[in-house]
Formats: structure tokens, sequence, C-alpha cells
């Protein structure tokens, strides 16, 4: 009886915590593009208006951060594991794709380095890690 009520808990303090990381991550993505884009489209490089829209993102990324640290807290032990390890190895991978990537614009063999080619290889790797350890852990 007490291992259902605390399970119960348990999926509902992770429904909350999740629907909090979609909204804040929501936020972060749509303050980026805001960023990303309202100089050329919206302000006509005004660097005060830049100035806004970059703190923005930035506290938006902070509150992104905090919501995944409390959704991390909000699993169980496998789930947690899984997702630890994920990012233990993406935050390898980027770092050794970042250094490779950065070396290739100081050769001159790349025209034009773009820091979102190392977010998606970052997103990549992090999905892709927490799907395989997580089939491979459900499958025993």
């Amino acid at each position: 009886m007490t291992n259902i009520s605390e399970s119960s808990s348990l999926q509902q303090d992770l429904r909350r915590t999740m629907r909090l990381l979609f909204v804040c991550t929501a936020a972060w993505v749509a303050t980026t593009a805001v960023a990303a884009f309202g100089p050329s489209s919206l302000w006509a490089y005004s660097v005060s208006e830049s100035q806004v829209a970059i703190l923005v993102n930035v506290v938006a990324g902070i509150l992104m951060l905090f919501a995944f640290y409390k959704h991390l807290l909000s699993m169980d032990e496998l789930q947690r594991k899984t997702h630890l390890e994920a990012m233990a190895l993406s935050l390898g991978v980027t770092m050794i794709f970042t250094v490779a990537y950065v070396s290739f614009e100081t050769a001159n063999l790349l025209a034009n380095a773009r820091p979102s080619n190392i977010l998606f290889v970052m997103g990549i790797t992090y999905f892709g890690a927490v799907v395989v350890l997580w089939l491979k852990r459900t499958a025993e």
C-alpha cells in the first residue's frame, strides 16, 4: 500500500517538474530566437535592445537550468543515473567536438563556424545516450 502511494507521489512530482521544465525550455528557445533574429528583424541593431534581449535569454537559460535540476531530483534512481551518465557522455563528446571544430576554423579549413552546430552535437549526443542507456537497462 505504501509503495503504491510513494510511486504515485513520485509520478506526480515527475509530471509537475516536467511541465515546469517544458515551460522554461520553451521560454529559453523563444528568447534565443528573439536574441538571434531580433537585431536584424525587430529593432535594427539597436545596442540597448540587443543587450536586453540577451539578458532576458540568459535569465531564461538560468531558469531552465534550475527547472532541469529540479526535474532531475524528482526522478527515481535509475532515471537519474541514466540522465547523469548521458550528460557526462555528451559533455565529453561536446568538448572533443568543440576543440576539433575550432581547430578547423583556425586552420582555415572551415570558413564560418557556427555555435549552433555545437549545440546540435550536444543535443543529439545527450538524446541518443539517454535512449541507448535506458533501453539497455530496462531490457535486462
